[in-house]
């Protein structure tokens, strides 16, 4: 929920709102928390890395619906207004987020541009 300038109450997508202050703060990095392992292909394995330019297949394709869509234009809006990295984490590997820059993570998927 968010106050409008008119007092009031608004139901907004958790995943715009973050990409829009991300944005607006001009962060490095978006992390996605989320309840799922990342963003999984046809054969259900989690991606590791996936393009922008993949995300628009895979929609196309049907490989890609549900929750996982807002989350994953909310990350190319991220990256096309200037964040520079956006990753999709499950919340279970929070604690390694201490060392995102230190060191490389292997759960989720990091969402690039093309």
């Amino acid at each position: 929920m968010a106050l409008g300038s008119d007092g009031e109450y608004y139901n907004v997508n958790a995943d715009q709102m973050a990409a829009a202050c991300a944005v607006a703060c001009h962060a490095d990095t978006l992390i996605f928390l989320t309840d799922v392992a990342g963003v999984k292909n046809a054969q259900g394995t989690v991606m590791p890395w996936l393009s922008t330019k993949q995300i628009t297949a895979m929609v196309e394709s049907a490989e890609i619906a549900g929750g996982m869509l807002p989350k994953l234009e909310a990350c190319g809006q991220a990256l096309r207004k200037g964040v520079g990295r956006v990753r999709i984490l499950p919340a279970a590997q929070a604690d390694t987020l201490p060392q995102f820059y230190l060191t490389k993570l292997y759960g989720g998927t990091e969402v690039t541009v093309t």
